[in-house]
C-alpha cells in the first residue's frame, strides 16, 4: 500500500488550458537563463532547443565523456540528428557546458532513473544528486522543472523537501516547482521535442502556468497544465500502455508457435477487425522507458498492478524464448555457428540500453556447443564490416533487430549472403 504520510492529493485546481495571470506571465517571460542538468538523449537536445531561441543556456553533466564530446565538437558525430542544431548553436554562442550548475532563472533536471535489477525499484540517486547540485545557486523566483521519469509523488515528496530543508526557500512561495515529462522517440527527437504535446504538472497552479509559458516559447505542441502527481502518473501510464500491449502480442506469438500458426499472417488478419490493432511481437522490450517505467507502478502498489507486473514478466521472458527457438533451428548441427544481427533495443537506433538482443547474445554464448557471432551496422565496433562478410561460414542467421540497412542488404544481396553461409538458414524475428 502507498505510504499514508505521502502527499498525493491530485485534484486539479485549474483547467488544463487555464489562462495565466499577467504578473505570472511577465515573470515567465523574464526568464532568459536556463540550466539543464543532465545532457543525455533528452537533456542535450532540450538545452540546444532553448539556445536556438536565444536563451542563454548552461548544460551540466558529471560525465567526463559527455563533456569531452562537447568540448571537442563531436556532438554531430555522436548524435547525428543534432548536427544541424549543434552547428547553429555553436555559431551563436548561446550554449556552454560544465560539471557544476551556475545561477540561472530556470533549472531543468533531465537525468536517468534506472531500475534496481535486484528488486525492480526506481533508482532516484541521480535525481537527488542533480537536485542537490542546484541548491547552492537557487534564488527566489526560480523555476525548477523535473523531466526525468519517476514514481508518482517524487516531485513533491523528494524534490520539494530537499529544496526547502537545505535552502530555507519555500516551494510555492519562493520557488516554483514542476514535473513535465518528455515525449520523444529516439531517432526522431528533434521533431518530437518541438511538436509533441506536453503535460506540465505543478506543485501549485502558479508553477504549472509559469512552466507552460516557458515551454511554449520553444515548443509548438499543445501544452496542458495539471498537478505534478497527475503528470508523473500520466508518463508512467503512457509507457505501461505500450508494454502491456506488446506483452499481449508476444504471448499470442508464443501461442501461435504452439498451434503451428504463422503469426505474421494471423496478425494481418486480426488487424482487419475495425477495433483491433495488435502490435508486432518481437524478442522482448528494451530501452530506457518501456522496459523500466512500469516497474515504478509495481513498486508503489504491488497488489494493484498484477496485469502490469505480469506483462513485464512476459516481455522479460522473450529473450529466453528466442534462444529456445534458435537452438531448435540448429538442433541438427553438431557445433553450429550462429550469427546474431542487430544488438540495439529497437530498429535504426544505436542504443543498447536494456536491449533484449544483448540478453539473447548473453544466453546463447552460455551454450558451450554454439559458436556465436554478433553484428550491428549501427554500432562503432562493427565499422568496416558488412552483413556479407560476417555471414561467412555461418549456419544460421537470426535478425534480432530489423535495422533498415540489414533488411535492405538481405533484399539486395540475399543470394550472395546465403552463398557465403555454410548452412543458409535465415530468420527475421
Amino acid at each position: 500500500m502507498m505510504n499514508p504520510s505521502l502527499d498525493l492529493s491530485t485534484k486539479a485546481e485549474l483547467p488544463v488550458n487555464a489562462p495565466i495571470r499577467e504578473d505570472l506571465e511577465a515573470l515567465a517571460l523574464s526568464y532568459r537563463n536556463i540550466c539543464v542538468v543532465g545532457l543525455g538523449y533528452v537533456g542535450l537536445p532540450t538545452a540546444l532547443l532553448f539556445a536556438l531561441h536565444d536563451f542563454t543556456v548552461q548544460g551540466v553533466d558529471v560525465s567526463e565523456r559527455v563533456l569531452s564530446n562537447i568540448q571537442a565538437d563531436r556532438i554531430g558525430s555522436v548524435y547525428p540528428e543534432l548536427a544541424d542544431w549543434w552547428q547553429e548553436v555553436q555559431s551563436e554562442g548561446h550554449f556552454k557546458a560544465s560539471s557544476k550548475p551556475e545561477p540561472a532563472d530556470v533549472f531543468l533536471i533531465t537525468v536517468p532513473t534506472p531500475v534496481h535489477h535486484a528488486d525492480k525499484t526506481c533508482d532516484l540517486s541521480m535525481v537527488r544528486a542533480a537536485t542537490e547540485s542546484i541548491l547552492p545557486v537557487l534564488r527566489p523566483g526560480n523555476l525548477v522543472i523535473l523531466e526525468s521519469t519517476v514514481p508518482p509523488g517524487t516531485t513533491r515528496n523528494v524534490l520539494k523537501p530537499l529544496i526547502e530543508e537545505k535552502t530555507g526557500l519555500r516551494v510555492g512561495q519562493d520557488i516554483y516547482l514542476c514535473f513535465s515529462p518528455e515525449r520523444v522517440l529516439p531517432g526522431n527527437t528533434t521533431y518530437e521535442l518541438i511538436h509533441n504535446h506536453r503535460v506540465i504538472g505543478g506543485t501549485t497552479p502558479e508553477a504549472a502556468l509559469i512552466g507552460r509559458t516557458l515551454l511554449g516559447q520553444v515548443m509548438q505542441g499543445e501544452l496542458f497544465v495539471t498537478t505534478d502527481v497527475t503528470a508523473e502518473f500520466c508518463k508512467l501510464a503512457e509507457n505501461t500502455y505500450r508494454d502491456v500491449n506488446i506483452a499481449l502480442a508476444n504471448e499470442l506469438s508464443i501461442l501461435a508457435d504452439e498451434y503451428g500458426v504463422d503469426m505474421t499472417e494471423a496478425r494481418q488478419l486480426i488487424n482487419m477487425h475495425p477495433r483491433v490493432n495488435l502490435l508486432k511481437p518481437g524478442i522482448g522490450v528494451g530501452g530506457h522507458c518501456i522496459a523500466v517505467d512500469p516497474w515504478f507502478f509495481v513498486e508503489a502498489s504491488p497488489i494493484n498492478t498484477r496485469l502490469i507486473a505480469t506483462s513485464r514478466l512476459v516481455n522479460d521472458r522473450m529473450p529466453d524464448y528466442t534462444v529456445q527457438k534458435i537452438l531448435q533451428a540448429v538442433a541438427d548441427i553438431e557445433r553450429p555457428r550462429v550469427l546474431l544481427v542487430g544488438l540495439s533495443y529497437k530498429p535504426d537506433v544505436a542504443d543498447t540500453r536494456e536491449s533484449p538482443a544483448m540478453r539473447v547474445v548473453e544466453l546463447l554464448q552460455a551454450q558451450a556447443h554454439v559458436d556465436v557471432v554478433t553484428y550491428d551496422p549501427l554500432l562503432e565496433e562493427y565499422a568496416g564490416l558488412t552483413l556479407h562478410s560476417v555471414a561467412q561460414d555461418a549456419d544460421y542467421m537470426a535478425v534480432l533487430v530489423g535495422h533498415t540497412a540489414v533488411l535492405e542488404a538481405l533484399e539486395l544481396h540475399g543470394e550472395q549472403i546465403r552463398h557465403a553461409m555454410r548452412t543458409p538458414r535465415i530468420q527475421v524475428f
